[in-house]
């Protein structure tokens, strides 16, 4: 199991001072995320990529994953039953998976999935998956969805999306917020779990006791999971001091 942190969320600002600052926190590696700000810029340039990688391995961490954030709120969305907006989403996804190869990432957050009762929604998203996934099998990555949805509507998902490279990326705080429990949701997951974000509800720090931090860990391992496990707790107003003092959480109960 490697630990990360996520950028924006425990680590505001720019990717370069979020990997900056992962360095020194002594952290394995990083999440940034691709903001709709960033997105028209980046995408397209293989070369900002292969920057971002190269300050990592100066810094001597690793770039765990990139997030679609610009994919998950407005337009275009994967999830668009209109075929136009699909495929725009589309091309701009599979533009995010060749660039968090560029950056050495493993892993390409998707999240935008609709509500479990949208059929058309839900269809469109199964297709955009389903395109994606090739392209993302072409270059050692893994696809990792991130939804609201409880386990059996999650498995059901990516049993019909189908790939050996899409899987759960699995968020403890997310689920604990929407009323589920998060040990329970780890162990009906199982083996589907790709990656995790690790936070209490609403991005509490793991010890304020929103979460059962240390059931959630046993049914990790008992799961087999040994993927990365990203902090995303909030930064607040001291996101250094906040993030230190969440990961020695993190390291004391969950490795």
């Amino acid at each position: 199991m490697r630990i990360g942190i996520c950028h924006q969320v425990s680590l505001p600002g720019t990717w370069e001072d979020a990997i900056a600052a992962a360095a020194t926190l002594g952290v394995d590696g990083v999440e940034l995320f691709i903001r709709d700000g960033d997105a028209a810029g980046f995408v397209e340039s293989p070369e900002a990529a292969r920057a971002l990688r190269e300050a990592a391995k100066r810094a001597g961490v690793a770039i765990s994953s990139l997030a679609l954030i610009f994919l998950m709120r407005g337009e275009p969305r994967l999830a668009d039953p209109d075929g136009a907006g699909r495929r725009r989403a589309v091309a701009l996804a599979a533009s995010a998976v060749r660039r968090t190869a560029d950056a050495g990432g493993e892993v390409v957050l998707v999240g935008g999935v609709p509500p479990a009762d949208d059929g058309a929604a839900t269809d469109a998203y199964v297709a955009s998956l389903r395109e994606l996934a090739p392209a993302a099998a072409d270059l050692g990555l893994k696809l990792g969805v991130e939804s609201g949805l409880p386990a059996e509507a999650q498995l059901a998902l990516l049993d019909r999306i189908g790939s050996p490279v899409v899987g759960d990326y699995f968020d403890m705080g997310n689920v604990a917020s929407r009323g589920m429990d998060p040990v329970e949701e780890v162990r009906r997951r199982g083996s589907h779990i790709l990656q995790v974000h690790a936070k209490g509800k609403q991005g509490a720090a793991l010890d304020a006791g929103t979460i059962d931090a240390a059931g959630v860990a046993r049914a990790l391992r008992e799961a087999g999971f040994d993927g990365w496990l990203n902090l995303e707790t909030a930064a607040g107003d001291d996101p250094l001091g906040n993030a230190r003092r969440n990961l020695a959480t993190l390291r004391q109960v969950f490795v």
